[in-house]
């Protein structure tokens, strides 16, 4: 799912640009990338941008975020530490933790890692067309090259 992501964040400028479902499948075939790669994408896409009830108070900084049994049990403590330094480091808001969270918890457990957790950051700041720090945006980008971009 990586790759895929990669490969539509170099292609097209914004979320906006890009390709309605139907017609991106074919392309990303196109491109190389297998039927499971291109299903978990768009189906990761669909639940992303259509998690629309997480709608938080970008400016209660007091807000503290405390995981059900649930997630605590599923989400690896690094994924949660990652996502609670990007909320407080203010690269996402509060609404966009709680899709990522959402995401996740659609994954299979032992899919669940660091990378998958910014991958997924990734993709909802594309979408969102969010600007974020230099040197955080690195350490996301760095999931999917395998690299930090910055020397």
């Amino acid at each position: 799912m990586a790759e895929v992501i990669a490969f539509l964040i170099e292609h097209f400028q914004d979320f906006d640009t890009c390709p309605p479902p139907e017609d991106l499948g074919p392309l990303l075939e196109d491109a190389g990338f297998d039927a499971a790669e291109i299903g978990n994408t768009l189906m990761m896409m669909e639940v992303l941008l259509t998690s629309s009830e997480f709608a938080v108070d970008p400016t209660d900084s007091r807000a503290l975020r405390v995981y059900t049994a649930d997630e605590a049990e599923t989400l690896p403590q690094e994924v949660m530490g990652l996502l609670h330094y990007l909320t407080d480091a203010r690269a996402i808001t509060y609404e966009q933790r709680e899709i990522v969270v959402h995401a996740l918890m659609h994954i299979p457990a032992e899919e669940i890692t660091l990378d998958t957790a910014k991958v997924l950051t990734l993709l909802i700041l594309w979408a969102h067309k969010s600007e974020l720090p230099v040197l955080i945006g690195d350490e996301l980008m760095a999931a999917l090259t395998g690299k930090a971009t910055m020397h």
